[in-house]
């Protein structure tokens, strides 16, 4: 320390060099603003403040021995580094913190429900086991098979775990549209405008509506700043309602009903979340799948516990559904009969070729044994 102060006493600071070191100082005062103002949410009064102190500091040390300018302003060059990695620090615990406060109160507002372990340990499991499988194929050469893999997955999830969207459209192909007045107790497949009886407000819009349907997404960065956005909050409310069309009309209770729609009513970016709401209306015209019973002698439509399907859906969006589902399936049963026909074709081609060339290599062997040895055999 006292060599460290012997070599700044012992500099020469000429009239040149101090302009200079008051002018670096001025520009040390301005980083000192900014991370004051940035990191530590400081707002410094007034705002010119270390824009005297410091060339006041670099003056006075002048003042007492020239060379200690030049300590002062290396002093206050390395501070820079210093309070700027406490301030990311601070800024980090604070900016932290205020997630887990804004978090809490959205989650107190829409009792978004927690994500249980078990479900994240499957999910875990599932993509570390799909990773181990790529890995393995490619190491075996054979990366190629996902192609199989991959839709055959798909086929056999909606075969043995079908989602209710799956049994809704599966039902729609083969229910008949049911008249009002001739509405059968069980499963019943309807059409019609739809009557407000008790309106909702939705959440966030505060929309007035038959039911609506909230999504809500927050922005995610990675390490190298790529954005993307999940999905952290939906939910689904219907009030009860009456579905009409020129026969009559019959009620409907909304508690647990499904929307099968693409449209979005109104949507909004805010901060680092995107709200989207879907609205059921007056006289909207829909397409609708529930259980009939009798209600004190009027018919009511509502969830079918058996099956597990009520939902709603625009009947062009059903029409269009139903026109390109076939091809879909027909594209993928292509590709997954084309490609295994051309494994195999080319996996017994290759064991032919192998087992002809091993037969062609034992004729020319024993065609090229000695003369003495084929008189001895």
């Amino acid at each position: 320390m006292n060599e460290l102060l012997k070599f700044f006493s012992s500099q020469q600071i000429d009239t040149p060099v101090l302009i200079f070191l008051l002018i670096f100082s001025e520009g040390i005062a301005l980083f000192y603003t900014l991370i004051f103002k940035g990191l530590y949410n400081i707002n410094i009064r007034p705002k010119y403040l270390f824009f005297i102190t410091h060339p006041l500091l670099v003056v006075i040390a002048y003042l007492v021995r020239p060379g200690w300018a030049l300590l002062i302003v290396s002093l206050l060059f390395v501070s820079i580094f210093l309070i700027g990695v406490i301030g990311m620090v601070i800024s980090i615990f604070r900016s932290s913190k205020e997630n887990k406060e804004t978090d809490k109160r959205f989650n107190d507002k829409y009792q978004t429900p927690k994500k249980g372990k078990f479900q994240r340990s499957i999910q875990s499991i599932g993509v570390f086991g799909f990773l181990i499988i790529g890995f393995w194929l490619y190491s075996e050469g054979k990366l190629s098979l996902l192609l199989l893999i991959i839709p055959l997955i798909f086929i056999l999830d909606s075969i043995f775990f079908p989602t209710s969207r799956t049994r809704f459209y599966k039902l729609q192909a083969i229910l008949p549209t049911s008249k009002m007045n001739a509405v059968a107790m069980g499963l019943v497949e309807v059409a019609g405008d739809l009557i407000e009886l008790e309106p909702l407000i939705s959440p966030h819009f505060q929309t007035p509506c038959i039911g609506y349907s909230i999504r809500i997404e927050q922005r995610r960065r990675d390490k190298d700043g790529n954005t993307t956005w999940s999905n952290i909050f939906s939910e689904r409310k219907t009030s009860t309602f009456r579905i009409k069309d020129e026969t009559g009309s019959v009620l409907v209770n909304g508690d647990g009903l499904d929307y099968y729609i693409q449209r979005v009513d109104k949507e909004v970016e805010s901060g680092d979340k995107r709200y989207y709401e879907t609205y059921l209306k007056n006289d909207d015209y829909l397409l609708l799948i529930g259980k009939a019973t009798s209600n004190n002698g009027e018919t009511l439509i509502q969830k079918d516990d058996h099956h597990g399907v009520f939902g709603v859906a625009f009947p062009h969006e059903v029409a269009i559904k139903n026109k390109f589902t076939p091809l879909y399936k027909s594209f993928f049963t292509y590709l997954i009969f084309h490609y295994t026909y051309n494994h195999i074709y080319h996996y017994i081609l290759s064991n032919y070729d192998c087992t002809k060339h091993r037969i062609n290599s034992r004729i020319i062997t024993s065609n090229n044994r000695p003369e003495f040895f084929h008189r001895h055999i």
